[in-house]
């Protein structure tokens, strides 16, 4: 086996391997960001579910129970 080939390779390897390492890492950080939302989204239209009841009177339980039983 010629070394020179072998180091080539192993270089090209390290090189690919550094660039999915940032894809990755950049990924992760974008994935972080939008579960950061969708939290923030949901806690915030439960809070709006929340006052459409109130503004009737009643809370989600009463409606429910009257919708449903």
């Amino acid at each position: 086996m010629n070394p020179n080939n072998n180091k080539h390779f192993n270089d090209e390897a390290l090189r690919i391997n550094r660039m999915l390492k940032k894809e990755n890492d950049a990924l992760k950080y974008r994935i972080t960001e939008l579960e950061e939302k969708l939290a923030w989204h949901t806690d915030n239209d439960a809070h709006l579910v929340e006052d459409e009841y109130a503004d009737k009177g009643m809370s989600r339980g009463d409606f429910i129970d009257k919708e449903y039983t």
